[in-house]
């Protein structure tokens, strides 16, 4: 199974031979890296020159190509046309996903968000009162439809970084939260076009302005991995190493269904199983809760 994360940071040359990347720097270096290795390729420098041929087999082995802007933030990926040979049945599927069952996995998503937030607000001792969080979750109702999961994000982004904090203020917290959110983006946008369905049909997200709106909603649980490393980073004045240190998050070791797995491959069994309960394959009830503060690099 893929598991390298790949960040292209200076100028290169990106081409392929007898199934292999070869990245060719100005210094006439050259690396090579299996692509059977690779799960996603990101281009953080525009004076990257890559050819057609290597774009064609990145698709071709769904391996997630993503182009960053002279910010270095995620601003266009590649997908295939052609991923998934049943994708017209798959589609299908999708646009009958019953309310019921769209409405049951959105209340399992946020309450395993839930859960996670309080892991790490937890974990790094930022609760006056240990059953703060406790209490709202065990208020959560069918569907969410009391909104706890608002009424906590508010109490958990001021406990991480303080009560002057605010999602929507620029800074340099946010612009490590918005860069890490969009690598996670990607990779459940991979998972869910690989498995033949469309990101803008969420069960939650329906904003006609978001592309990925599935997306969105599943990798909820997961944004609180993100959160933990830039609580860590939050005084780190390099951008570029602190960016560099969220794509490396994919490659952490979390505990997934009692498991040991990096976060890449648990982003592939997560939205499978969650696949698998939309369609009426699997139940609620069997799909895994994982520990997000139990990490190994």
């Amino acid at each position: 199974m893929a598991w390298r994360q790949i960040v292209i940071t200076n100028h290169s040359k990106l081409s392929y031979k007898a199934n292999k990347l070869l990245i060719q720097t100005d210094h006439l270096q050259l690396y090579e890296f299996p692509l059977v290795d690779i799960a996603t390729i990101v281009l953080q420098s525009t004076q990257v020159t890559i050819t057609a041929f290597l774009v064609q087999k990145l698709v071709e082995n769904n391996i997630k190509l993503i182009f960053c802007d002279k910010d270095y933030n995620p601003c266009a990926e590649v997908d295939g046309y052609y991923s998934y040979n049943n994708r017209n049945q798959t589609i299908e599927n999708q646009i009958n996903w019953s309310i019921n069952a769209k409405q049951e996995l959105w209340t399992h998503v946020v309450r395993q968000k839930m859960i996670n937030q309080n892991q790490l607000l937890l974990q790094l001792q930022l609760l006056d009162d240990e059953q703060e969080i406790q209490q709202e979750i065990e208020q959560i109702v069918f569907n969410d439809e009391t909104n706890r999961e608002a009424v906590i994000a508010r109490k958990y982004f001021t406990k991480l970084f303080g009560n002057s904090f605010s999602r929507g203020q620029d800074s340099q917290i946010n612009t490590y939260l918005n860069y890490g959110y969009s690598i996670l983006l990607s990779n459940f946008n991979r998972e869910i076009t690989a498995q033949g369905y469309l990101t803008e049909l969420g069960i939650h997200h329906h904003s006609i302005k978001n592309t990925f709106n599935l997306s969105s909603d599943l990798m909820e649980p997961f944004r609180q991995i993100i959160d933990q490393k830039v609580y860590e980073l939050r005084k780190e004045p390099n951008l570029k190493y602190a960016k560099l240190e969220l794509v490396d998050l994919l490659n952490t070791e979390i505990t997934f269904g009692g498991k040991q797995m990096i976060l890449q491959n648990a982003i592939t069994a997560y939205v499978r199983d969650c696949l698998h309960v939309l369609n009426g394959e699997s139940s609620i009830q069997r799909l895994t809760t994982f520990d997000l503060t139990e990490q190994k690099k």
